[in-house]
């Protein structure tokens, strides 16, 4: 995909909800709704698979499954009942995290329901599952203590902080006109305090807000790491035809 220059004048303009790029620290896969078939893979699914990616488009969760030789059972049960509730239904979402065993590691599956298609991402997990559920449980102890809305959200704040290692943790508060204010913050000593200020409402721009609604969790992992390009079954296709 094709970038363009960006700055303060037409970031409301920035397709960030179509970049064709995926981070590199997963892998994704898109099934057409419609035909449960893969419509798109992320080119570092070759890293998994003895085949090339672009085999992968137009074959079905099965043979997904088996390019990946994923070593947990559960994984085609999961495939199953992918098909036989439908792809496009929205209710799959509550089964994530979906745990697999991926290459000998243990990995999660993450379903999302995207318009035409459900996007299937497999991320490598780093810490104990376990462990990482006991403190995300103590956390969420911590922050129901606060008895008004702003002690929860500073607890919040640093709880968050706590569990994810982030230099700053800010709570926004978007108004009616998508401008905003910083209500909670939780920062490294030496950073300039964000806390009660305000932000017009280019300052995350209307497709980013609306992105939210449908991806509650956006989390960068390493704003360094270079982005992996998907392919897609278009692309394909062009290049058969045109050859």
């Amino acid at each position: 995909m094709e970038q363009s220059q960006v700055d303060l004048t037409n970031c409301d303009k920035e397709p960030i909800h179509i970049l064709g790029e995926v981070q590199s620290h997963g892998f994704l896969v898109a099934i057409d709704v419609s035909t449960g078939l893969i419509n798109y893979v992320s080119e570092n699914i070759a890293g998994f698979i003895k085949e090339d990616p672009q085999t992968l488009l137009g074959k079905n969760l099965e043979f997904l499954g088996d390019a990946l030789d994923l070593n947990i059972p559960g994984s085609k049960f999961l495939f199953n009942q992918l098909s036989n509730t439908g792809f496009g239904n929205k209710g799959i979402e509550s089964l994530n995290p979906y745990y697999v065993e991926l290459a000998g590691k243990p990995s999660n599956i993450i379903l999302a329901a995207a318009e035409d298609d459900l996007i299937i991402e497999f991320e490598i997990l780093i810490k104990d599952e376990f462990e990482s559920q006991k403190v995300i449980g103590s956390s969420i102890s911590k922050i129901l203590t606060g008895t008004t809305l702003e002690s929860i959200l500073h607890n919040a704040a640093k709880e968050i902080k706590a569990i994810i290692n982030y230099d700053r943790v800010m709570v926004y508060q978007f108004g009616d006109e998508g401008h905003g204010k910083v209500v909670a913050e939780e920062k490294e000593p030496g950073l300039i305090p964000f806390l009660n200020l305000h932000y017009p409402a280019s300052d995350i721009p209307k497709q980013a807000r609306e992105l939210y609604k449908i991806n509650l969790t956006r989390i960068i992992a390493d704003v360094n790491a270079i982005l992996v390009q998907e392919f897609e079954i278009l692309e394909i296709l062009y290049e058969l035809f045109s050859n």
